[in-house]
């Protein structure tokens, strides 16, 4: 009986307690998941009929495009799954990236993307996605991929962006002459610096299953007059980029410098974007060592300045012979981001 009594003033006491709270303190982000940090990855929930057919085809055509400045096999630049509706929630809820397709006849017609952040976890982005037909939801992607794709990168990189900070050296350097505002690790340090050129760096040692090896994270700063929209190319950015490697950025040995590679195996390409407004001219590749045997990925981002009277060329580079480069040229990348968001 008094163990009854005692049960009955708990649960009593516990109910005043809850009613006495102030749901206004709520915080429904403390109680969720964090997100894995599986950046690259997409999933698709998205009925398994659909998995293996035209829909399923072009899903996979455009999301998993190699990327051609990593060394052969190439790496893709995402990687993607797919699930079932019914078993998202409860199973794989806590992935960084999912796209949700719906596809429903009773659709009234197209809705825009619709983008939602930490639903199921925090560090999380949800896109959902509805079509009348799988026809549509074909030529959507086929049409506007690159659109979705950007946008999950950009939402990559801002969740980069928060193990770095705003105190860094390459601000130091370049705030005042560039009105840069950047976040970047803590670790650069300034290799060498020139005429409307800078060059930084991050060295970190790595372990696998045969030893230790080093990687290294670069960032390069160039600037020059703007006078055409034809500087904006391909051909112009090699040309840019070569004087640069052959004046600046010298290997260990005395005779060494940074080339781009521009061949069959190692194509660069190129993409023009719009971020806030801004148009940002992108070029990724590959580079090597002349005269060495170094090599690896770079982005390379090439955007107007404030006055729009030069060019800024802001690249990242990575050399890690023994690693994936997807992964570390996206860290990279996050900083060049950072520049013109």
């Amino acid at each position: 009986m008094q163990l009854l009594i005692r049960n009955i003033t708990l649960i009593f006491s516990l109910v005043i307690m809850l009613t006495n709270c102030n749901l206004n303190e709520y915080d429904s982000s403390i109680y969720k998941p964090k997100a894995k940090k599986d950046f690259g990855s997409v999933l698709f929930s998205l009925p398994k009929k659909y998995w293996h057919t035209t829909l399923g085809s072009e899903l996979k055509k455009q999301f998993e495009k190699v990327n051609k400045s990593t060394p052969l096999p190439y790496e893709e630049q995402f990687n993607i799954d797919f699930i079932v509706p019914e078993n998202l929630v409860n199973n794989l809820k806590n992935k960084s990236c999912i796209i949700v397709i719906k596809i429903d006849p009773k659709q009234p017609g197209f809705r825009n993307p619709i983008y939602i952040n930490d639903l199921w976890a925090n560090g999380q982005l949800v896109i959902e996605l509805n079509f009348k037909s799988e026809k549509r939801a074909v030529s959507y992607f086929y049409n506007n991929c690159q659109d979705v794709m950007q946008r999950i990168n950009s939402f990559y990189f801002e969740l980069i962006q928060m193990s770095y900070q705003k105190n860094n050296i390459i601000n130091s350097y370049l705030q005042e002459e560039l009105g840069f505002n950047i976040v970047a690790p803590k670790e650069m340090k300034l290799n060498n610096e020139g005429n409307n050129f800078w060059w930084f760096s991050q060295l970190e040692m790595k372990k696998d299953q045969n030893g230790t090896h080093e990687i290294q994270k670069g960032i390069v700063v160039y600037t020059y007059p703007y006078y055409s929209e034809s500087q904006f190319s391909i051909n112009y950015h090699k040309e840019k980029r070569d004087s640069i490697g052959l004046h600046f950025l010298k290997g260990r040995e005395s005779n060494s410098y940074m080339s781009t590679r521009n061949d069959v195996i190692a194509p660069i390409e190129s993409l023009a974007m719009k971020i806030n407004d801004k148009y940002v001219f992108k070029t990724t590749g590959a580079w090597r060592m002349v005269n060495d045997k170094m090599g690896g990925t770079y982005v390379n981002y090439a955007f107007l300045s404030h006055d729009r009277t030069e060019i800024i060329n802001m690249e990242g580079y990575v050399y890690a012979p023994n690693f994936k480069k997807s992964k570390l040229i996206r860290e990279v990348e996050a900083i060049l981001y950072s520049a013109v968001q």
